[in-house]
């Protein structure tokens, strides 16, 4: 029985093969297909860059082979992502596109077709349009002339704009005792959107101004959904890459909602602060290079003389003093000094100055493993070399290769840690008092004094040599911000 069942089950697989041979030798058809030739496409790019209200004309050179200009039709389109219920796709005929451009600054897809109305065959051609206005690259410089506080924008070309945002805000005024200027980004992309402006009075101690044309977008009070009551004191503010503002007001941790989209009205809104029993310094480093979790916080809590852990889930939260200690230098836990000053130089490594309570001023390295498990690793503590040299008002900046830079009235000290080398850089500021110091790049130290920014050479050997000056700033030079769209 079971031989009888095999040859059975044999031959039945044998007369299906039979009958499939049978079909295909059978099937004659021609199954070899001739693709027409693609149009080639000149005298058209992949990007245009194009101002608001100016006019946009692109003229693509068309030639198909095997058809005749009268068989070719021709259509564009440019996406505009949805932001209201009257955002929608821009449709035009015709060969050449000839448009006022009237979309925003901001970029957008597009979409050139061909159609072959002899076979029906369709072609297309992507590109990019990006917005520009006057104001799409440069830099904008935050000043205090007297007791005002002044907006200017740099032109590529050195030309200074000031006073704008009372040129196209009338009646409203900028917080005074200005302190920061921060250029915030469009969320998951790179142009800047908009610029945040504190200080630490006034009627308003934070504005948030559009980068486009500086009109009031809301204030700080404007960005909680329940504000704090009492005065807003922005201490130390941070850019959120998604788009968003965080930073101590007061001596608590407050960070922008993102967990909506991003083009809603609540997006980047403050809620109640990180929860916990701290008081923060108005120094800290926040890193947003965690495999665990969005970023990471060090603040230093100013009563308890001891550093703080924060990581951002969603919201900033509080874990305090629960970290792991490595190395015995110096307690992380209970530093016992008033601190100065921190700074990141770069990922986890940071130096951070105190005055003991014998007024003498210590510097202690230490390597902080953002990524987890969450570790503080005490490098070292020691005297800085130079005390005579640093006050309240010293102003602070560093490379990723470890060297800090530092003021002292209308000095600036460079200085390396590793060997206690201080130098005072080449470039002469003529007496006036550094009011600011701030990274271009790793090769470009920009420092302002009162009217002016000098922009330094700060490569290896070159011990900021002076590369060009900008004049004909109103006040003191507090803060600036980078624009490159």
């Amino acid at each position: 029985m079971r031989i009888r069942k095999v040859f059975s089950y044999s031959t039945c697989c044998c007369l299906f093969v039979l009958l499939l041979l049978t079909s295909c030798y059978k099937d004659k058809g021609n199954y070899v297909y001739q693709v027409p030739e693609a149009p080639v496409i000149q005298n058209m790019d992949s990007i245009y860059e194009v101002f608001v209200g100016d006019s946009l004309i692109i003229a693509p050179d068309v030639k198909l082979k095997g058809s005749t200009a009268d068989q070719l039709k021709y259509s564009w389109t440019i996406h505009v992502p949805p932001k209201t219920s009257s955002d929608t796709d821009r449709h035009y005929e015709g060969k050449d596109l000839r448009i006022v451009f009237g979309l925003g600054p901001r970029s957008f897809t597009g979409r050139f077709a061909i159609e072959n109305t002899a076979n029906g065959m369709k072609y297309f051609k992507d590109f990019t349009l990006v917005g520009k206005t006057a104001f799409s690259k440069g830099m904008t410089v935050l000043s205090q002339q007297g007791d005002k506080t002044v907006l200017s924008f740099i032109k590529p070309d050195g030309l200074v704009q000031p006073y704008l945002f009372e040129a196209v805000n009338p009646g409203q005024s900028l917080p005074s005792a200005p302190t920061q200027i921060l250029a915030v980004p469009v969320a998951y992309q790179p142009p800047v959107a908009s610029y945040w402006i504190f200080g630490k009075s006034g009627t308003q101690t934070g504005i948030q101004v559009d980068a486009n044309d500086f009109k009031v977008i809301k204030t700080l009070k404007d960005n909680f959904f329940d504000a704090p009551q009492g005065a807003l004191i922005p201490n130390h503010m941070f850019v959120h890459p998604l788009g968003v503002i965080s930073g101590i007001i007061g001596d608590r941790l407050y960070n922008g909602t993102t967990s909506t989209w991003n083009e809603a009205p609540t997006y980047g809104m403050f809620g109640q602060g990180a929860t916990g029993d701290y008081s923060l310094s108005p120094e800290m480093v926040f890193d947003y290079t965690g495999t665990y979790g969005p970023g990471n916080y060090i603040g230093f809590d100013q009563v308890k003389k001891q550093f703080l852990r924060f990581n951002l889930y969603g919201d900033a939260t509080f874990f305090g003093p629960d970290y792991e200690v490595q190395g015995n230098s110096f307690d992380p836990k209970n530093v016992g000094m008033e601190l100065m000053h921190l700074q990141q130089i770069a990922a986890g490594l940071c130096f951070g100055y105190f005055k003991g309570s014998n007024d003498s001023i210590y510097e202690c390295s230490m390597d902080i493993n953002f990524n987890g498990p969450f570790q503080f690793k005490a490098l070292s503590k020691r005297p800085f070399a130079r005390q005579d040299l640093i006050s309240p008002s010293t102003l602070w900046a560093a490379t990723a290769s470890q060297i800090i830079f530092f003021s002292n009235a209308d000095k600036v000290y460079r200085y390396n840690p590793i060997n206690e080398d201080f130098k005072a850089v080449k470039a002469d500021f003529g007496g006036k008092s550094v009011t600011m110091i701030k990274l271009q790049d790793q090769n470009t130290l920009v420092v302002g004094t009162e009217g002016a920014l000098y922009f330094l050479d700060i490569r290896t050997g070159m011990d900021g040599t002076l590369l060009k000056k900008t004049e004909g700033l109103p006040g003191k030079v507090i803060d600036m911000a980078f624009r490159e769209q």
